[in-house]
C-alpha cells in the first residue's frame, strides 16, 4: 500500500509540475500576453515617434493574434541577441521579432506557423555589389544574434563579418562610411535605407543570399500555446486580415513595396 501511495503522490506531483509549466494556463489567468518585439528593424518593428510606441508588421500581427485569443498584448523591446534569453528566462511569453526558423533554434524553442517569408540580401553603395563571388573579399556588417552571419559563412569561408548591436548601429556605420556592406532581410534593409539622409547612395541588388521564414517563438514544450497561436494565424489568413496587414506594410502604396508570395497554412 505504501508503494502505491508513493506512486500516486509522484503522479500527482508530476501532474502539478506539468500544469505549472503550461504557459497557456498562465497567460489565460492573467488575461495578457507579454510579447517580445524589435524597435530597430523597420518595417517589422520600430519606435514610432508620432505614437510614442513600437509599430510595424510584427506589432500589428501580434495585436491581431492577441485579439483573437482574447488577451491584452504587452510589448517589450528586445535586441536581436537577447531574444532567446528573454524568452527562456520568462521576461516575455512569446516573440514576434523577425525570429527566423532554424534547425538550431528549433532544438531550444517552439515555433508557430510562419507568418512572413523573407529573402536575405546585401545593401551596398550603388554599383558596388553584383555577384556572390565578391563575398570572398568583403567585410559585411550584421547585427549580433541574427541569422545573417551564418548565411554569409555558408556562402563564403573568406567573408569577414563585423557584428554590431542592432540594425540602427549597422546603418549608422553604413551612413558614416564605417561599413561598406551590410546583410539582412530585404524588407529590413529597404526600410532602414529609407530612413538614411544619404539613402540615394545605397541600393539592395537582386542577389539573394538565402530565404527564411519568420514565426512566433515560444518556450520549449508549450504545445497548447503553440496550437492556439497557430489557429489564430490560420484564421487571420482565411479572413483576409493577414493579407491586409501585409498590404499595410508592403503593398504598392507602402515605403517598401514587395509582392506577397506566401500564405499561412497548417
Amino acid at each position: 500500500m505504501k508503494k502505491v501511495g508513493w506512486l500516486c503522490l509522484a503522479g500527482l506531483a508530476m501532474s502539478a509540475s506539468v500544469w505549472a509549466a503550461d504557459d497557456w494556463d498562465k497567460i489565460q489567468e492573467k488575461k495578457q500576453i507579454v510579447i517580445g518585439v524589435r524597435d530597430s528593424s523597420p518595417p517589422f518593428g520600430f519606435f514610432d515617434k508620432s505614437k510614442g510606441s513600437v509599430s510595424g508588421y510584427d506589432i500589428e500581427f501580434a495585436q491581431l493574434v492577441a485579439k483573437k485569443l482574447n488577451l491584452t498584448p504587452v510589448f517589450k523591446t528586445v535586441d536581436p541577441a537577447d531574444r532567446m534569453p528573454a524568452l527562456k528566462d520568462g521576461r516575455v511569453d512569446v516573440l514576434f521579432a523577425t525570429f527566423a526558423k532554424t534547425k538550431e533554434r528549433e532544438k531550444e524553442v517552439e515555433y508557430s506557423l510562419g507568418y512572413f517569408v523573407s529573402t536575405q540580401k546585401i545593401v551596398a553603395k550603388k554599383g558596388k555589389f553584383h555577384d556572390l563571388l565578391q563575398l570572398d573579399s568583403m567585410t559585411v556588417c550584421v547585427p549580433k544574434g541574427t541569422t545573417n552571419a551564418k548565411y554569409l559563412q555558408d556562402l563564403s569561408q573568406k567573408v569577414q563579418i563585423k557584428q554590431l548591436e542592432d540594425y540602427a548601429e549597422v546603418f549608422k556605420a553604413l551612413s558614416e562610411g564605417k561599413c561598406e556592406f551590410a546583410s539582412g532581410p530585404e524588407p529590413t534593409l529597404l526600410g532602414n535605407i529609407n530612413k538614411m539622409a544619404n539613402k540615394a547612395d545605397f541600393e539592395v541588388p537582386d542577389v539573394p543570399l538565402a530565404a527564411e521564414v519568420y514565426a512566433v517563438g515560444m518556450r520549449k514544450g508549450q504545445k497548447r500555446l503553440q496550437q492556439q497561436i497557430n489557429e489564430a494565424l490560420v484564421d487571420a489568413e482565411k479572413s483576409g486580415e493577414a493579407a491586409k496587414i501585409y498590404d499595410n506594410w508592403f503593398g504598392p502604396k507602402s515605403p517598401v513595396p514587395l509582392m506577397r508570395t506566401f500564405k499561412i497554412t497548417q
